[in-house]
């Protein structure tokens, strides 16, 4: 399976009812039936072009469409499964899972970037150089970024976690300098939907070593529990008392923790 591009390893479920074909050219416009057009059943000239509910498909390509100042959309071009010419460009939130935990490319520093680029990374209050990034789509359909160095080992625990029933899914993975400004200025400020956030440049989210996980409320809760049961086996451990939700991708300190009995720092 590609590490960075797992939407091409893939087969996925349309599930809407309603997927509707996109225009290739402007994917927030809907694909119509035309005159002349072979209409299947059901189907009439000026009505939406659809993918069948349940068809199985596969992904050939991607485009990532700001669809607001912050929120993004994926779009696919999708074929079928089985074979065959493709069908069209569809939005992936018509899919079973929708799209959830897949990663999307590589994002490689631009050449010159500085220390406050979108690929700089950060670790104690110190600039640590640049590093690639993988975009991936987090629980709320939006689009996280993790360091390349932690992909494979997440990947591996999402995969063992759903062989388990449980659903590992991203809530925040990097962040630039930026961000982590954002975030701390907002806390600071005591900003209504801000949370506790660390200075700029002192979080591991810049490190590219820290996730924040849906634990769904914590100890007891399926995910916590399975993740404090098996996270160290893939080098994840819990760093901050406080923050069930916030692991990181250390593997020599998993492995001591496992070896004691322990999931946390």
């Amino acid at each position: 399976m590609s590490i960075s591009e797992s939407f091409l390893d893939t087969i996925f479920t349309v599930t809407d009812p309603d997927a509707r074909l996109r225009k290739p050219g402007a994917l927030f416009e809907f694909e119509t039936w035309r005159a002349g057009d072979a209409l299947p059943a059901g189907a009439a000239v000026g009505g939406f072009k659809t993918i069948p509910k349940n068809s199985k498909v596969k992904v050939e390509q991607i485009k990532i469409e700001p669809s607001g100042s912050q929120s993004k959309i994926v779009f696919a071009l999708v074929a079928p499964a089985a074979g065959g010419a493709a069908l069209g460009w569809t939005s992936t939130r018509n899919f079973s899972g929708s799209f959830r935990n897949v990663t999307l490319g590589k994002i490689a520093p631009a050449p010159g970037a500085g220390q406050f680029g979108p690929n700089a990374a950060w670790k104690g209050g110190a600039y640590q150089g640049q590093i690639t990034l993988v975009p991936i789509v987090d629980r709320t359909l939006e689009i996280e970024y993790l360091s390349e160095a932690i992909v494979a080992p997440y990947q591996q625990m999402v995969a063992a976690a759903a062989a388990d029933g449980i659903a590992i899914l991203l809530n925040s993975g990097f962040r630039t300098y930026a961000n982590q400004k954002y975030l701390y200025e907002g806390y600071v400020a005591g900003r209504p939907g801000f949370n506790k956030a660390a200075k700029p440049g002192s979080s591991n989210h810049q490190h590219g070593i820290a996730l924040d996980i849906d634990t769904a409320g914590g100890l007891g809760s399926p995910t916590y529990d399975w993740l404090a049961k098996h996270a160290t086996r893939f080098g994840f451990i819990r760093t901050v008392p406080s923050e069930a939700w916030h692991w990181e991708h250390r593997p020599a300190a998993a492995a001591a923790a496992r070896a004691a009995g322990r999931h946390q720092l």
